[in-house]
């Protein structure tokens, strides 16, 4: 009797211990893990990135965490780690681009933009303004809302002009799997990369990485480098929507410039330098 009693408390310790019968889901087999988004693609074969796209952050205002102030809601940033690396001499050129950028009166005010010059690659991506992606074998093109800005992304090997600079660069694509890898030089050190004065100089080399994540979705990475500006490269990243309900509409900034009583004859390089 001593014994078949033993030979039951055993069999029953398991139970005891966890308080429940082990579960039907704790047997069953492991499942794989979710397969990478596989894009629709292109007669060439590469991921389909065509439609129109958005982004839905505070990045215009300022690309790093910053608290509200005057017409700025607070946000978060989207530079990796939240530093961006300046040399001591450009952070406080940084700081000074911010302070004389404070101003209503976009004939003072220290931000290129407020003057309806060109942001420039990738401040333009961000400014919370659609844009539009059109593919074929040889070229990416993008036209965006903001003055119907028009860009062309060179897929074949066509050599860069030297010893010039443009507000909106030079641009070379690639692809690597599933991203198109953009490198952006020749970028004219007047562009800014927000509203909170962060700046680069005429040597910026920016690498654009689109990689579609989902039916609706393009992770979007710049790495920044500038050995000029700033001790070490860093990087930003944001996912960008497609935007189904609407196309790209029309903001086309000097007649919107000239309706609030700015005449487009004004000496614009008398206030930018």
């Amino acid at each position: 009797m001593t014994s078949r009693f033993v030979v039951a408390l055993f069999a029953l310790a398991p139970l005891v211990t966890t308080g429940q019968a082990p579960s039907p889901a704790s047997q069953a087999p492991r499942t794989q893990a979710a397969q990478p988004y596989a894009p629709p693609r292109g007669p060439d074969g590469q991921p389909d990135l065509q439609g129109v796209w958005r982004v839905w952050n505070l990045a215009a205002h300022d690309i790093q965490d910053h608290p509200a102030r005057w017409g700025v809601p607070a946000g978060r940033g989207v530079v990796e780690g939240n530093e961006i690396p300046y040399q001591p001499w450009a952070a406080a050129k940084k700081k000074e681009n911010f302070e004389n950028s404070r101003t209503p009166d976009p004939l003072t005010s220290a931000d290129p933009l407020s003057r309806c010059y060109l942001p420039g690659v990738p401040r333009i991506t961000y400014l919370g303004f659609p844009f539009q992606i059109f593919q074929t074998s040889d070229d990416v093109a993008i036209l965006y809302e903001w003055r119907h800005v028009r860009r062309k992304i060179y897929l074949k090997d066509i050599p860069l002009m030297q010893n010039v600079d443009f507000w909106m660069g030079s641009s070379r694509g690639r692809w690597e799997g599933n991203t198109l890898v953009v490198d952006v030089r020749n970028l004219s050190d007047r562009t800014w990369f927000d509203a909170a004065g962060n700046f680069h100089s005429e040597a910026v080399h920016v690498v654009e990485r689109y990689t579609p994540i989902g039916p609706d979705t393009l992770q979007y990475e710049v790495t920044i480098e500038d050995p000029k500006v700033f001790t070490r490269p860093w990087k930003m990243s944001m996912p960008l929507q497609r935007q189904k309900d609407v196309g790209i509409l029309e903001y086309e900034c000097h007649a919107l410039l000239e309706e609030s009583g700015v005449p487009l004859t004004w000496d614009r390089l008398k206030y930018f330098r």
